[in-house]
């Protein structure tokens, strides 16, 4: 039977990829509107070839100009995801993925994760990898159950906004986590420096711009990124910002950023003129305890 299995597996796999391309085609012929049909293929596609080309890697690694027009209408993965690859440490440790975006075959496969061993730890069950190297926990990231100085790395993507917010609305059905809890990212701020091994690096990135709060998530303005700065007080701290405007996503500042609004595509009616799909800034930081 094990080879009709895997018989079965490529077939299937054949007509995924048919599809897939079928939806990109129709999302580009309607005018690539962000989050209608063909929008997530598209974005897959356009992160598994970001993530292996070398001159990407290596324009985020130093910080220089983006390809023009590049993630024209995609949201801010097409910037996190390349920048936190690009910064992972070469070699084995123990890497914490806190808030389960890595959660994705091509970035777990990617070239960067080789030798390491990572814990996915997130509030609720999701699609799980079958893969040795990758374990799954569910939980609080406020209050986790692992011993201190335990990690080499941990990766906060997009998630430290959910923190303490209304978590019910899309990611969890326990209404323990219905909450308004503003402060509370710094709880996990102070958590995270504890799991830390001295010398570990912490990589996390949040929407940037004026303060929002849209009840499921809010986007951080320049007190707040200081703010987890000082509570992590770590050995040294760097922050780099980018931005979408109408043609595509640029290295900024952030002064430049500091009134980006946030695009919600669950409570806005139509899109806006610059078809932003997410966040318009990004703020990512790289901190080392």
């Amino acid at each position: 039977m094990r080879p009709l299995y895997r018989l079965f597996q490529l077939i299937q796999t054949f007509c995924n990829s048919v599809i897939s391309k079928l939806r990109i085609q129709r999302y580009i012929a309607s005018g690539r509107q962000p989050w209608a049909t063909g929008y997530k293929d598209y974005k897959e596609d356009f992160l598994r070839n970001a993530l292996k080309d070398a001159d990407i890697l290596e324009r985020f690694r130093r910080e220089d100009a983006l390809p023009a027009g590049y993630g024209y209408r995609i949201d801010e993965r097409v910037v996190e995801y390349p920048w936190v690859v690009s910064r992972l440490r070469p070699g084995a440790g123990i890497l914490l993925d806190a808030g389960s975006a890595l959660n994705h075959g091509y970035l777990v496969k990617h070239g960067a994760l080789e030798g390491k061993k990572m814990i996915i730890y997130t509030l609720s069950p999701e699609q799980t990898i079958r893969n040795a190297d990758i374990s799954y926990m569910y939980g609080d990231l406020r209050d986790t159950v692992f011993r201190e100085n335990y990690f080499d790395e941990i990766v906060c993507i997009s998630t430290l906004e959910h923190v303490g917010m209304d978590n019910t609305f899309l990611y969890a059905n326990d209404p323990r986590f219905g909450e308004r809890r503003l402060q509370d990212y710094l709880k996990v701020i102070e958590e995270f420096r504890r799991l830390l091994k001295p010398g570990g690096q912490l990589m996390i990135t949040v929407p940037f711009g004026r303060y929002e709060d849209h009840g499921w998530l809010q986007q951080f303005d320049l007190p707040m990124v200081d703010s987890v700065i000082r509570m992590f007080a770590g050995s040294s701290a760097h922050v780099v910002y980018y931005q979408y405007m109408a043609e595509g996503w640029h290295l900024s500042s952030a002064e430049a950023c500091a009134r980006s609004e946030y695009y919600d595509i669950h409570h806005q009616t139509d899109y806006d003129p610059d078809l932003a799909a997410a966040a318009r800034a990004v703020a990512c930081m790289e901190l080392v305890k």
